[in-house]
């Protein structure tokens, strides 16, 4: 009996949330806000795309260090 009383309260709590979040999501897609416009007013797009162009340089420039040192090897060896 104490069981069924517990899983009653867990739907009807599962319940409430689903309809908050219902009624949330209705409201905002009234104000005509959506996710994507929310998070992207949130991030400034220009550093991001510095910050993207900074570290593709790094790459490149470490895995041609690497490729650097494989050659100077190969070199040693033949000479």
């Amino acid at each position: 009996m104490f069981k069924n009383r517990i899983n009653a309260v867990r739907k009807l709590g599962a319940a409430t949330v689903g309809a908050a979040a219902g009624v949330a999501a209705t409201s905002a897609h009234a104000a005509g806000n959506t996710a994507f416009d929310t998070i992207s007013a949130a991030v400034d797009f220009s550093t991001v795309g510095t910050w993207v162009g900074v570290i593709g340089v790094a790459i490149i420039g470490i895995v041609m260090a690497f490729k650097a040192i494989d050659l100077g090897k190969r070199g040693v060896k033949k000479a």
